[in-house]
């Protein structure tokens, strides 16, 4: 499960663009409705050596930015701050992490994002699930631009 641990504090395996990829070489067997056209590999894939996250911490030593005897950082404060919602939740994300530590908070993580009837993996603006059906106010919304 660490493929899902993002350096930032992201939790990878609630996120469209890693579900996208995983759909196209058939490790996901689910229906996901998307709009995303940019599949991603993950943050700890060799595909994705250009993540500033991904480089800073290699140069420290971490396995996430809340080990960093930087953090938390003018780079991480500013990525909790983008206009995108579940963005807004990486210092909490990475202060849990280092509370319970990463399986403990992986864990929580993978239950968090996954339909409570069917356990199907859900995404950040996910309202329903594509295979039960089972519907749910979503935890974060994209505000039109």
């Amino acid at each position: 499960m660490m493929k899902y641990l993002a350096y930032c504090g992201l939790y990878c395996g609630a996120c469209s663009s890693i579900m996208t990829y995983e759909k196209s070489k058939g490790d996901l067997n689910v229906s996901l409705e998307t709009d995303d056209d940019s599949p991603c590999t993950g943050c700890r894939s060799a595909e994705q050596c250009d993540c500033e996250f991904a480089i800073c911490n290699k140069a420290h030593e971490s396995e996430s930015c809340g080990f960093c005897p930087e953090f938390p950082c003018a780079k991480i404060i500013e990525f909790n701050n983008t206009e995108w919602p579940h963005h807004k939740e990486v210092l909490e994300n990475l202060a849990r992490m280092k509370e319970i530590g990463m399986d403990a908070w992986l864990e929580e993580q993978k239950k968090q994002w996954s339909c409570k009837t069917c356990g199907t993996r859900t995404h950040w603006y996910q309202g329903h699930c594509d295979v039960c059906g089972e519907t749910w106010e979503p935890k974060f919304i994209l505000k039109p631009s």
